[in-house]
């Protein structure tokens, strides 16, 4: 317990700046359909927000990056509400002075809500009924995250991460990613 109340009290005694962030998320994009025609996800970029700090770390070179962000992906085609929430405990190494390597973990919920009924889609080449959510849910998620993070002027970064869900199932394994642009304050 000694440990961690050091590290929190080095944390708080460093000095810190402040970030805002906006962009656009992908959920699973690359293994999740956009239209009935099959397209992919690849591209569909939901807006997302984000407030996150950065803080100097006692090793040369790292910085701690905790951040909190919201993606909005709005009502679905077939009628349902989507949020995801951000709580991202990552680390940069600096690689050059504009340029910052960024790894951690992260938790990932989304919440979904509906009024119910039936939505007919494709099932393959068949019609099919599927159930729309008549409650809300909530999923929790933990992700490994990567990404880079450049500034391309003292007061502005263009950031580009990817949240990788069910790291070690290989079958379950998802890939999302964002594309942000970073504000210091």
């Amino acid at each position: 317990m000694k440990k961690i109340t050091i590290l929190f009290g080095l944390l708080l005694t460093q000095t810190s700046f402040a970030l805002v962030s906006a962009g656009g998320y992908v959920p699973f994009g690359l293994s999740t359909q956009k239209e009935t025609t099959g397209s992919k996800n690849t591209l569909s970029f939901d807006p997302m927000v984000g407030v996150n700090t950065i803080f100097a770390t006692p090793f040369t070179g790292h910085l701690f990056l905790p951040e909190f962000a919201m993606a909005f992906h709005g009502t679905g085609q077939d009628g349902y509400k989507k949020s995801t929430m951000f709580f991202l405990l990552d680390f940069g190494y600096q690689l050059r002075a504009q340029t910052i390597l960024r790894y951690g973990v992260g938790t990932v919920l989304t919440r979904i809500s509906g009024d119910g009924g039936t939505v007919n889609l494709l099932n393959g080449n068949t019609p099919t009924d599927f159930y729309a959510p008549n409650e809300a849910r909530t999923s929790w998620n933990t992700t490994v995250d990567l990404g880079i993070e450049h500034s391309f002027s003292s007061d502005y970064a263009l950031r580009f991460q990817t949240y990788i869900f069910s790291m070690f199932d290989a079958e379950a394994r998802k890939l999302s990613y964002s594309l942000n642009l970073v504000y210091y304050l």
